[in-house]
């Protein structure tokens, strides 16, 4: 299966696509290299582009031949998240929408997407599982919130 790993070229998504690569499959890096690394694409190729980019992403779906996606491409530090909101629901938040309309019109409908335990803010019982109620505390997790809601909607 040929797999885009959006976020490859940070730590997570290129372990991912070292599994990936271990399992057969083709892991295609779709990142805008802004946190991640160039060194770090060894399983497949790499296109650099942003999750904002529909066309990028559509581009990137149609000469790869993409049949799923692996959805890492996030901005991740919660204290910068108080300092600049508007980044992370623009890059969580619509840049996971944008991924999402894009994976819709080229017909890909597998999706792994990477969220956070900060969908539910301070947890109300240990251990948190999906019935534990979402109350975010900060702009990442509520940014990484409406991208859960956006799936479940869209799926």
């Amino acid at each position: 299966m040929k797999v885009l790993v959006t976020g490859g070229a940070g730590y997570i998504g290129s372990h991912t696509c070292k599994a990936l690569a271990a399992a057969g499959h083709t892991p295609v890096v779709f990142d805008n290299l802004s946190t991640g690394h160039r060194w770090a694409v060894k399983w497949g190729p790499l296109v650099v582009g942003d999750i904002l980019d529909a066309p990028a992403l559509e581009a990137a779906i149609d000469a790869h031949g993409i049949e799923a996606v692996v959805h890492f491409a996030a901005s991740a530090y919660v204290g910068e998240s108080m300092t600049d909101p508007a980044k992370y629901f623009r890059n969580n938040s619509i840049g996971s929408l944008t991924l999402i309309e894009a994976m819709i019109r080229r017909g890909v409908d597998k999706l792994v997407f990477s969220s956070t335990c900060a969908t539910y803010g301070n947890p109300l019982k240990l251990p948190i599982d999906e019935s534990s109620p979402t109350v975010t505390v900060n702009p990442y997790g509520e940014s990484k919130l409406l991208s859960e809601e956006s799936l479940s909607k869209l799926a």
